[in-house]
C-alpha cells in the first residue's frame, strides 16, 4: 500500500497530461483512470481514487516515508519507474520497500504498481495477474539468455549472463544484495533446489538499450505449482553487454529456504 506521487510525473513525461492531472486531483479529472495496487487491488472511479490517495498521503506522513528514485525505463507508449520507499515499519524500525510501476498508455489498466507486502506486513500475499501474457514479448540478447537459463534451472548459464561483479536484488531492499559470481552461484543453486527452473511468462517488455523491464506471470517454481501471480523485473546491461544488475518486484513465496 504505497503510492509514489512521482508516478504522475512519469505519466506526464509519456505525454498523457490528462491522466497525470487525474492522478493528482481525481475530482478535476477529464479522463477515466484505473490503477492496480498490491493491497487495495483495482481502483477506478473518482470517489474511490480520491479516497485512496488521501489514505496514501496519511500513510506516507505517519510512516515518515522518504522516496529514493532508482531508475526509469522508457518505451514508446510505456514506462517503468523504480523507487525505494524508506519508511517506519510496524515496530518503528526503518525499512526499505522497493516499488516499481508500469505506466502503459495503451492499456485499459494504465498504472500497475508492483511491490512485496513482506517488508511491511511480514507475509507474502498472492495477487491476481493484471495483464495477459503476450506471446510476441521476447527479451533480446543477454536478457533473453538469462530468462532461458532461469527457465531451464541452469545455474552456470544464469551466472554467465551476469558481469563478474553483477548483482541481484530481491523484493526487499534491506536484504543483502547478492553480488559477484560466488554469491550469485549460491543464490541460484538455492533457487533451483525446488527441482527445476523458474519459467516466467512475459506480459509486457519495455527496453531502452540499457535496461529491459518486463512484467510477467509466474505459476511454477521448479516442481512446485503456484497460483498464477504477477511480478516485474528489470535487468540492466553493463558496458560489457552483460547484466550488471537485476531487480525483482513481486510477492512470490518461494518453495525453497
Amino acid at each position: 500500500m504505497v503510492w509514489i506521487p512521482q508516478i504522475s510525473d512519469l505519466v506526464d513525461r509519456l505525454g498523457a497530461a490528462g491522466l497525470a492531472d487525474a492522478l493528482r486531483d481525481p475530482a478535476a479529472a477529464t479522463v477515466p483512470v484505473a490503477l492496480d495496487d498490491p493491497e487495495a487491488g483495482r481502483i477506478s472511479g473518482v470517489g474511490v481514487l480520491e479516497a485512496w490517495l488521501a489514505v496514501q498521503d496519511t500513510f506516507r506522513a505517519e510512516r515518515k516515508a522518504e522516496i529514493e528514485e532508482v531508475a526509469t525505463t522508457f518505451g514508446e507508449e510505456r514506462a517503468v519507474g523504480e523507487w525505494v520507499v524508506h519508511l517506519e515499519g510496524e515496530d518503528g524500525a526503518r525499512v526499505g520497500l522497493p516499488v516499481a510501476a508500469a505506466v502503459d498508455l495503451a492499456s485499459p489498466l494504465p498504472v500497475r504498481i508492483h511491490h512485496s507486502r513482506l517488508p511491511l506486513g511480514g507475509r507474502h500475499v498472492v495477487r491476481r495477474p493484471m495483464v495477459p501474457p503476450d506471446p510476441s514479448a521476447r527479451a533480446s540478447d543477454v536478457v533473453g539468455a538469462y530468462l532461458a537459463a532461469l527457465a531451464a534451472g541452469d545455474t552456470a548459464a544464469v551466472v554467465a549472463a551476469f558481469a563478474p561483479d553483477g548483482s541481484f536484488r530481491g523484493p526487499s531492499a534491506d536484504a543483502h544484495p547478492h553480488t559477484g559470481t560466488g554469491e550469485l552461484t549460491a543464490l541460484y543453486d538455492t533457487f533451483f533446489a525446488a527441482g527445476g527452473g523458474i519459467p516466467l511468462t512475459l506480459c509486457t517488455l519495455t527496453e531502452d538499450g540499457t535496461r529491459s523491464a518486463f512484467e510477467y506471470v509466474l505459476d511454477r517454481w521448479g516442481g512446485t505449482g503456484l497460483p498464477p501471480q504477477p511480478g516485474l523485473a528489470v535487468c540492466v546491461r553493463g558496458a560489457d553487454g552483460l547484466i550488471a544488475s537485476a531487480r525483482v518486484y513481486d510477492d512470490v513465496e518461494a518453495p525453497v529456504a
